[in-house]
Formats: C-alpha cells, sequence, structure tokens
C-alpha cells in the first residue's frame, strides 16, 4: 500500500468519525436511553455477557477445524483479542493479531490467507442467512423465514463453486461443521445483544435486521474508531431500507447495542490480551 493510500485511508476514517459522532449527537436521546436502561434487570447482564462469550467458543471451534494443532486455550483468547481490536481499529486492522497466530501453523502466508477468506466467506452467508431468516419472518411467518434461511447454504456454495473466480480466492466446498460454526457465533451474539434490548419493547426480527445491518458496518471501510456513529447509521439504515423504521428511533436502539458490545468486546479482550501477554513475555 503507497504512502498515499494509506493517508487516504486514514483521512476517510477521521472524516467518518466526525460525521458519525455528529449523527450520534443530532439522532440519539440519550436522556430517554438512560430512562430505558433504568428499566434492565441488573441480573440480564451477565446472562448477556455469557451467551457473548459463547459467540468466541463457536468461533475457537471453527478455527480450531481448520487448524487442529492450535491449542483451544490460544485460540479462544487470541479470537477475543481480535474482535475487540476489530471493534475497536478501522479497517478491521485487528485482523493482524490473528494472522500472527495462524500463520505459524502454515507452510506460508498464501495458505493462511486462503482459509482466512474461507472462514469470512461464511462468516458472509451466514450473516445472509440470519438476514433471510429475519425478513421472511417478519413478511411471511417463522416457518418460511427458517427454511429460507435454511437454503441460503447450499445455493451460496453452488453459486460459487459456478463463478469464475480469481484463484487467490477459495472456493467455499460442502463444508457445514464451519458454516454451522460461524452461523451459531453470529446468532449467539445476535441473542447477547437483544436479552438486553428486548426491556426496549422491540420486536425480535425487526431488532435482527438493523442488528446485522451494523454488523455489516464493522467490515466496510466507512468503519470508523470503534465504529463511532457508523455503526449506528448501517443498523438505522438496514431498517429503514427493508422495513421502514424510523431513522431516529434505529439510531437510539443501535446506540445501546453498539454500546454493550463495545463494553463486551472490551472486557473479553483486555482479560485475554493480558493473559496472553503474561503467558508469552
Amino acid at each position: 500500500m503507497t504512502k498515499n493510500n494509506k493517508t487516504l485511508k486514514w483521512f476517510l476514517t477521521l472524516v467518518a468519525t466526525l460525521v458519525g459522532v455528529f449523527l450520534i449527537y443530532e439522532f440519539v436521546p440519550l436522556g430517554e436511553i438512560v430512562e430505558n436502561l433504568k428499566r434492565i434487570p441488573p441480573e440480564v447482564f451477565p446472562l448477556a455477557l455469557f451467551l457473548y462469550g459463547v459467540s468466541y467458543l463457536f468461533r475457537t471451534f471453527r478455527w480450531k477445524y481448520y487448524y487442529p494443532q492450535a491449542g483451544l486455550e490460544e485460540l479462544f483468547f487470541t479470537t477475543s483479542v481480535n474482535t475487540f481490536l476489530n471493534n475497536l481499529l478501522p479497517a478491521r486492522l485487528g485482523e493482524l493479531s490473528i494472522f500472527a497466530l495462524l500463520r505459524k501453523y502454515d507452510e506460508n502466508l498464501t495458505q493462511t490467507g486462503k482459509k482466512f477468506l474461507k472462514v469470512r466467506l461464511f462468516d458472509g452467508i451466514a450473516l445472509i442467512s440470519v438476514f433471510l431468516f429475519a425478513w421472511l419472518s417478519i413478511k411471511t411467518n417463522p416457518l418460511i423465514g427458517f427454511l429460507g434461511g435454511l437454503a441460503v447454504y447450499p445455493l451460496m456454495v453452488f453459486l460459487l463453486q459456478k463463478l469464475p473466480l480469481p484463484e487467490r480466492i477459495p472456493k467455499p466446498g460442502w463444508e457445514p461443521i464451519p458454516f454451522f460454526l460461524s452461523k451459531g457465533a453470529l446468532i449467539s451474539k445476535l441473542l447477547a445483544v437483544y436479552l438486553i434490548l428486548r426491556y426496549l419493547n422491540l420486536d425480535f426480527f425487526r431488532f435482527t435486521i438493523g442488528f446485522l445491518g451494523g454488523e455489516i458496518s464493522t467490515i466496510m471501510p466507512i468503519h470508523s474508531f470503534a465504529g463511532l456513529g457508523t455503526y449506528e447509521a448501517s443498523f438505522s439504515v438496514a431498517l429503514k431500507l427493508f422495513l421502514g423504521e424510523d431513522f431516529r428511533r434505529g439510531m437510539e436502539v443501535a446506540f445501546v447495542s453498539h454500546a454493550f458490545l463495545l463494553t463486551a468486546s472490551s472486557l473479553f479482550g483486555i482479560a485475554s490480551l493480558l493473559y496472553l501477554l503474561k503467558k508469552y513475555k
């Protein structure tokens, strides 16, 4: 990457952050949010954190599938650090932490890159599957939503096998185990957040549409520092685009969702980082 490209990337990140802060200031009613949060029973938070931790377990076993020689403990703590840094830093810079661990188990960086891309591809397919489930459940009924979501994986694998992709981009075959581990990680994370936000009188399927919109923002170039505003905007745009929901209401819900995700990933990530530094010093 040239120096000019790096400068442009950081400039765009700064602009995205400033715009995001403005959106939060303009559209998020902090007073109302504080009042809503007071309705949440304190005992709910430990359970939500537990479910969030389960999402790390799913991701850990997914990496274990591709790297059976790696230790579960090592994979779990590195996954926690990786997620924390990705939430905090722009442009998925946190991915370097997982690369630093995994590359030592491969003959070359190309092999690591292909496995990494395949895992992220499964993440994307899982997101589409859950989105279709939620959207069809709203538009028709949960049974049709379930069947529609179930059909996504085999259909996407079939289409990707037929597409003339560059050689460096892996074509996922029929590998249901890592796919369902990716899906389990996404659903656990979704349920952890909804466990908190259901006290704001939210419909689960509608919340899911917004949540997935926010998730997409974290992998896009617009992701600002800590996702300030960009997560909330993507969350709200998804609700507006697919369900016609009020943008301001979406921002309010997204702010609480984002705050929980940042807090949870920080708790797991900082503790894991301290553990790894102590172990390998």
